[in-house]
Parts: C-alpha cells; structure tokens; sequence
C-alpha cells in the first residue's frame, strides 16, 4: 500500500515469474523457494518494522525495499542481522556513498543510481532537445531530494537551467497551486521526481488546466500514464529510466512475452526488477552452495549474472552493478 502500492504490485508480477521458473527447474539446493511478503506502505518506520519481522523469520535474502527511504531504513537491520538485501528499482545516491566500502557490506543494487540516471539524461537534452529552462517538482522524501540533488549537479554541467524547485509531502491530493505558478514561469520543461500515485495527480491536474508543457526527469512514460500521453498531454516528454519492454533481445522478449500471457500487460520496470532480483539471488544462492548469509554476500561480490536486457552485471566496491540508462521520448502520442 501507500504512493508506490501500483508499482509494488507490478514488482511482484517479475518476483513470481521468476519464483516458477526457478521452482519448476527443482529449486535451490535441493529445496523449493518460498516468498514471505511483507508491505512496508513506502514508509522508513513500517520498513524497520517489517525488516526486523523478516530477520525474526530467518530468511535467507532480501529483495527491497522498493522506495529509497524505505531501503535505507532497512540497511542497518539486515548489518546487523547479516542477511543480504538487494534492490533494482531505489536509486537514491546515499544507497551508493552507504554500501559495500561505504560501510554496509549487506547492502546490493543493481539499477542506476539518480546520479547515473540524471547525468545521461541532462546530457541527452542540452544535445537532442530544446529544452533549456526547466523547472522542478519533487516529493519531499529521500528518493525526491537525491533525484533533485543528481538533476541539478547534472543540469549545470550541461548548460541546462533550473527556473524553480517545489518540494511537497507525499499524498498531495491536489497540485493546482504548483502548476499555476510553473505555468506562469513558462519553462520549457518539468522534471518530476514523484511516486506513481501522486504523479497521476499531478498529470491529471496539469490536463484539467490544459498544460501544454512536456516533462522530463523522471517521470514515467507508460504504464497507467498512458492515458495521458495518448489523450496528447505529454508530447514532446523525455525521461531516463532503466528498462524497457521495448529492448530488442532474446532475453527480454521471453520475459515480455511471459508477462503478457500471465498477466495480461507488459513488464514495467519494477517487474524486471522484481524478476532479476531473484534470479540473481538464486544465482548466488547456487554458487555459495548454500543458506548462510555471509557466503550468499560473498557469492553476490563475485557472480557475473546476465540480465533480460542482455546485459552483464558485476558488483564494484560499492555493491553497485548496472548501469544501463533507457532514455524513453514521446512522439506522435507514442513512446519510443
């Protein structure tokens, strides 16, 4: 439940996919794979509590905790319980500066970070677009900040210009006054850093006063967005991410074409997130050739594990692997 309750649940279409395979190929040493599921609301105290019932269950890894301020009030638990945690969809910075020689040897990621995600992306727009005044909105949480934070650095070394920055609290139930006081600026673009629920919101409040202005950051172009972008009012939007369903290989045509038949959509990000996080955990489950957290971790720093997208990802010092950005554009009513 709470702002990223939609994209959890796309999560766990990807965790389930690769739960049968892995079963349906005789399990892992010798033994079916069991998923105890807990829901953190997108919450830091909630994820403490439901990380220290997964450390009372004595479970072998984690995969989470889905929203970056979640994830990083996880992190001291599972140092201290010495259970793995691995994430592919929070991509707060501090993720990085924390993990492996960062202090939290527990902790793995395997998406691009803001800053990773921010740099392709100002660099793609000050040489592919005509964006060049840009103003920001962002939810007042570890995942807005860090994303704001990555944006502006990159921005400027890009020749990009940051107009103006509103922060709000998660939940907003109505955006009118942000948008009418962008709208008066007359920027060239908006960069959103906002969860899933609340930007609904925002789009809708933007197409109800008739917003002309494309968006960028990171703002998710597809899923339930789609309304928006085939009734024309995200034309011309330019976002990084770090998947898509689109991506042309044998891997990730399985995978869409499974995610298809079982639940009737294609895969969204936190569905490849949900699916390779488990398939890497079993990857590294099968090469420690065992249950105990500290080999399971240093398995996870050694395995080379291939990806839908085709691509090969190896932790560096800092636990982190992929770096794979997707710059996704509208055109025509259409993302490509």
């Amino acid at each position: 439940t709470g702002p990223a309750a939609t994209a959890a649940v796309w999560e766990r279409w990807g965790v389930d996919i690769a739960l049968d395979e892995i079963n349906n190929a005789g399990g892992l040493l010798g033994h079916k794979v069991e998923i105890m599921a807990l829901d953190n609301h997108c919450n830091p105290a909630e994820a403490v509590n439901v990380t220290n019932k997964l450390v009372e269950a004595k479970v072998a890894a984690i995969i989470g905790a889905h929203c970056s301020s979640a994830t990083l009030a996880a992190m001291p638990i599972i140092k201290d319980a010495k259970i793995p945690m691995i994430t592919g969809v929070s991509t707060s910075p501090k993720i990085t500066e924390l993990s492996g020689v960062g202090g939290n040897d527990w902790m793995f990621r395997f998406c691009p970070s803001d800053q990773d995600m921010m740099h392709a992306l100002a660099l793609y727009l000050s040489q592919h677009s005509s964006f060049k005044k840009l103003a920001v909105v962002a939810e007042d949480s570890d995942f807005g900040r860090g994303g704001v934070e990555a944006f502006a650095a990159a921005a400027k070394k890009s020749g990009l210009n940051l107009i103006s920055t509103d922060f709000y609290p998660q939940n907003q139930p109505d955006f009118t006054s942000i948008l009418t006081r962008v709208q008066q600026s007359r920027p060239d673009a908006m960069a959103l850093f906002q969860l899933g629920g609340d930007q609904i919101n925002f789009l809708r409040n933007a197409m109800q006063l008739g917003l002309k202005i494309p968006y960028t950051g990171r703002v998710e172009l597809g899923g339930k967005n789609m309304q928006f972008i085939e009734a024309g009012g995200m034309e011309g939007s330019i976002s990084a991410w770090f998947y898509s369903a689109d991506i042309d290989t044998p891997q990730n045509k399985a995978f869409v074409a499974e995610t298809q038949k079982r639940f009737h959509s294609i895969p969204y990000l936190q569905t490849w997130h949900g699916y390779d996080s488990l398939k890497i955990l079993a990857q590294a489950i099968r090469e420690a050739g065992s249950l105990d957290g500290s080999k399971i971790r240093d398995a996870l720093k050694k395995t080379a594990y291939r990806d839908v997208m085709g691509e090969t990802m190896r932790f560096d010092d800092h636990n982190q692997a992929g770096k794979t950005v997707v710059i996704l554009q509208v055109k025509d009513r259409k993302v490509g």
